[in-house]
């Protein structure tokens, strides 16, 4: 009864520390001014505080991770506006196409899926996925590393497509734990995957083979091949092209050919070359481009050096940019659900929120214990956490803490 007893008021705190949180938010206002939303925004970011950390096992770079929003299925409030409501037992209440509590990783030869609601505080593992056990005894396991993966959402299941230097494109059910299909056709390390905006059939692979490839997951075929010397791309909103960036720099358009349904199994890929693509100037240099986003209908291009550039594809306008103090680093960056913030990692362990619209740094986030290189980071639907990872497989998420906890702190480490 003791225990039963402690839970319930366990459960209770939680429900009502998340209801202060909500009802804080919505009030910060403390002083007479009027403060817009992403004023209150910024002040969320600004209270962010380390709270988690995880070593995954394979003791390798995490190389990148990513939450299950489900866009394409599920519409909800995103950053300051989400209210979050909690059942009896302590769930977050949620609609079945609500998965924007599964975050994936990979890193070695592994896929790492968690569950970041259980209760409000834990990071807790779901699933894991192996490509090591997959293989020939004979075969050298370091060489099957994952580099990439993206979410394909299915009537009561996700799909995981996973790639890295084995050159082939896994598809993984999360609902099973188990692989359901290979995709064949790149001959060399796969670096990225994007999901296209629209259906959750199409994906983009970018490979080293010097080829960027359009699929059709469920017909299990390659529809396209881009001619494509790349190392990175991201679809438009609209999923009619797409824009590459590639080692020396070089940032290109290509545009998706119109009405492509999947071919027969004797008919072969329709080849894209080069010159059908469109060549934009260097804005970021000679310098290897590492990540590319779209917001608010212009394109963010990141690379190695730490530059951030948010330009408009019609103009070839350079809007702003961001400089991240960094030695040389591969590190994917993230764009708010709101299109508002970007945050991006540095070689120091640090990870830097940036107002898209201002280019205002907003914070800093750092930790004595965070030294190493930061490889991708990403935020939270409700914009209250940010989780970045990256050497040696360490996990690391800031939460936002309130005001009155922040004072109950500092009065703690007063009193020591």
């Amino acid at each position: 009864m003791v225990g039963t007893t402690a839970l319930k008021r366990r459960l209770s705190e939680v429900n009502e520390n998340e209801e202060q949180q909500n009802n804080k938010i919505a009030k910060m206002d403390d002083s007479k001014e009027e403060l817009s939303r992403n004023e209150r925004q910024e002040r969320v970011y600004k209270n962010m505080r380390l709270r988690r950390i995880i070593k995954e096992n394979h003791g390798s770079d995490v190389n990148q991770l990513g939450f299950f929003f489900n866009n394409k299925n599920f519409s909800a409030p995103v950053g300051i506006d989400v209210r979050k409501t909690f059942d009896k037992r302590g769930s977050v209440q949620r609609e079945q196409t609500d998965t924007s509590n599964v975050l994936a990783t990979v890193g070695g030869c592994q896929l790492n899926v968690y569950d970041n609601e259980h209760c409000g505080d834990h990071l807790d593992i779901m699933s894991n996925f192996d490509l090591s056990l997959l293989q020939d005894k004979q075969e050298d396991p370091v060489r099957r590393e994952l580099h990439t993966f993206c979410w394909l959402y299915r009537e009561n299941d996700a799909w995981l497509a996973l790639a890295g230097t084995d050159g082939l494109i896994h598809i993984v059910s999360l609902a099973n734990s188990r692989e359901i299909n290979i995709l064949h056709g790149h001959t060399k390390t796969i670096h990225d995957l994007q999901t296209h905006p629209s259906s959750d059939n199409y994906i983009l692979s970018t490979s080293k083979d010097g080829t960027v490839r359009l699929w059709d997951v469920d017909a299990k075929r390659c529809l396209v091949i881009f001619e494509a010397d790349a190392t990175v791309t991201c679809f438009d909103q609209t999923g009619e092209k797409f824009i590459s960036g590639n080692s020396r720099g070089e940032l290109r358009e290509w545009i998706i050919p119109k009405d492509i349904i999947p071919i027969e199994n004797d008919d072969e890929p329709l080849i894209i070359t080069k010159k059908d693509s469109k060549l934009f100037k260097k804005y970021n240099g000679d310098n290897y481009i590492d990540c590319i986003r779209f917001a608010n209908g212009n394109v963010l291009t990141k690379s190695i050096n730490g530059r951030v550039e948010y330009w408009n594809t019609e103009t070839e306008k350079l809007i702003r940019s961001f400089r991240v103090r960094t030695t040389e680093n591969f590190s994917r960056f993230d764009v708010s659900l709101d299109e508002s913030f970007i945050c991006v990692g540095n070689s120091q362990g640090c990870v830097f929120i940036y107002n898209i619209h201002t280019g205002k740094l907003v914070t800093e986030l750092s930790h004595r214990r965070s030294t190493k290189s930061v490889r991708c980071c990403v935020f939270t639907r409700d914009c209250r956490q940010v989780i970045c990872a990256g050497e040696d497989g360490f996990i690391w998420r800031y939460d936002y803490i309130d005001d009155l906890t922040l004072e109950e702190w500092s009065n703690w480490k007063k009193a020591e």
